[in-house]
């Protein structure tokens, strides 16, 4: 890498880490906010102004480990569904050049430190 490179890379990276600095504080300021909207409000939809605030109810997900316990899938096959094993367990089992066909690849993804 040449010096002029290296002196792009060092500006970029340290934009990109402000940037990232700045997000950061900016949500926690927001979330602070919204704490505070939300505070003593039940669910419900508020005019703001010209503005209008919903407060919908959080989502209800079924509690795993729970249910299985007390509906295990031997005795309530209807309640499940067959699944694959982890990619890591099944590239142990049939080996990666078997499963290259089936292997999908997130976003390349940048880290700055």
């Amino acid at each position: 890498m040449t010096s002029q490179q290296e002196e792009q890379l060092t500006v970029l990276a340290r934009k990109y880490a402000d940037l990232t600095d700045t997000i950061s504080r900016l949500q926690e300021q927001a979330d602070q906010v919204k704490a505070l909207i939300m505070a003593d409000r039940p669910a419900g939809e508020y005019q703001a102004g010209t503005l209008t605030v919903k407060i919908k109810p959080g989502r209800k997900t079924l509690d795993t480990r729970r249910f299985l316990t007390e509906h295990t899938p031997a005795d309530n096959p209807e309640c499940y569904d067959i699944k694959p094993k982890p990619l890591s367990q099944l590239v142990r089992q049939l080996g990666e050049p078997a499963l290259q066909d089936y292997i999908k690849t997130g976003n390349t993804m940048l880290v700055v430190e």
